[in-house]
């Protein structure tokens, strides 16, 4: 059942959660600094040291039957806390600057290029099936504006079928192995233990796992290449309800920002107790795993709470068929000849959704359309 959100109206209305109860922080009244201008804002607080700032926070509390959200500034948040230091932690998770992922600067936003070895990806399936053209394809890619590589050689669209780790790793090694003679930043995208580490032996310097290493081994196996090659070992945990052949039956949640958070933590939680620094972890709230339309707008309209989580943020919307839905519902509704139904039209969309995901402050977005995504990020955050 959802769970419902009752907006504090007054001050006067805030009750201090008792001790030990978890406050979760949404900052808002997002803003960036105007170019050209030297002075900082007053009252400014930068999301993960980085290029958005905000004024004032939604603190949210659960209650008996959802969650109360109290809206104020930082003064005020800090001034209510009975636990000073607590409240002074939880603020310093969201505005503490990131270190540099996978030797790239957090202090400006990235794009992740999508490169699926597969024939039956939602997308681009068999665009790169082809060994030569998926290095050829992604170097197009890397010239165009995208900071990493992505390679993934199996489907997790909903209702794909599950490859074995043989064929998995016969598909991106060669892609891989390719691409690390030039230079260039490289994630394999995988769930499997076996193809984690295949993928890091030849060239990936990151795993993207959509299941959030949950595999059996998987935490260690980051952790012990952490030891061996810290400067290669970086690890993108995503959410995502069920398995990708049932992800979309009916999926729930109570809210599903707090809920996917929680979730995520625990991905943290996992890798940093295997010996995965923090440094070298980050998440991605899984847009369109296990979600339907309404779960994956409320994910984007509290993209900056994730930030509380003290790792940078990795957002992939594009071409997902909740786009459309999303346009239906919107105020201005689809066109009667429903134009947009392919994958590949889903462009505005996609960057619309992105751009909004990087004013919130995330890090990273994953796109199978890099240069355009380059051109919007370029033109809206500087």
């Amino acid at each position: 059942m959802q769970s419902a959100l009752r907006y504090i109206a007054t001050p006067d209305e805030f009750v201090c959660p008792p001790d030990g109860a978890q406050t979760w922080l949404r900052p808002v009244g997002i803003t960036a600094e105007e170019r050209g201008h030297n002075q900082p804002l007053s009252g400014l607080y930068r999301l993960a040291g980085g290029w958005a700032g905000f004024f004032q926070l939604d603190v949210v509390m659960r209650n008996d039957t959802g969650f109360d959200v109290w809206r104020t500034d930082i003064n005020s948040y800090l001034a209510a806390s009975d636990d000073r230091q607590t409240a002074e932690a939880a603020l310093h998770r969201l505005v503490c600057p990131r270190p540099d992922f996978a030797g790239l600067s957090m202090a400006r936003p990235h794009i992740m290029g999508v490169v699926n070895v597969t024939p039956d990806s939602f997308s681009d399936g068999g665009r790169f099936f082809d060994t030569g053209r998926a290095i050829d394809g992604a170097m197009l890619m890397a010239r165009a504006g995208a900071s990493i590589l992505d390679i993934g050689g199996e489907s997790t669209r909903p209702n794909a079928e599950a490859v074995s780790h043989a064929d998995e790793i016969a598909r991106i090694t060669p892609v891989l192995s390719g691409l690390a003679e030039q230079g260039v930043t490289l994630s394999a995208d995988t769930r499997h233990t076996e193809v984690m580490l295949a993928g890091l032996a030849f060239g990936a310097h990151i795993i993207n796992d959509v299941s959030g290493f949950t595999a059996t081994g998987a935490p260690q196996l980051m952790a012990e290449q952490y030891k061996a090659r810290p400067d290669a070992s970086y690890a993108i945990a995503m959410h995502m309800q069920g398995e990708p052949q049932t992800m979309q039956n009916n999926p729930s949640y109570g809210f599903a920002p707090i809920d996917i958070y929680e979730v995520l933590a625990s991905h943290i939680d996992r890798l940093r107790a295997a010996g995965l620094p923090q440094s070298h972890i980050a998440i991605d709230y899984g847009f369109g795993f296990g979600k339907t339309p309404q779960h994956n707008r409320q994910l984007i309209d509290w993209t900056a709470m994730f930030h509380g989580l003290g790792v940078p943020i990795l957002v992939g919307v594009s071409r997902k068929s909740s786009i459309l839905r999303l346009v239906e519902a919107s105020a201005m509704g689809m066109p009667e000849d429903r134009f947009g139904l392919d994958e590949a039209d889903r462009l505005g969309g996609s960057i619309a959704l992105g751009t909004e995901a990087v004013r919130q402050g995330a890090q990273f977005i994953r796109t199978h359309d890099v240069s355009q995504t380059y051109q919007a990020l370029a033109l809206t955050s500087g």
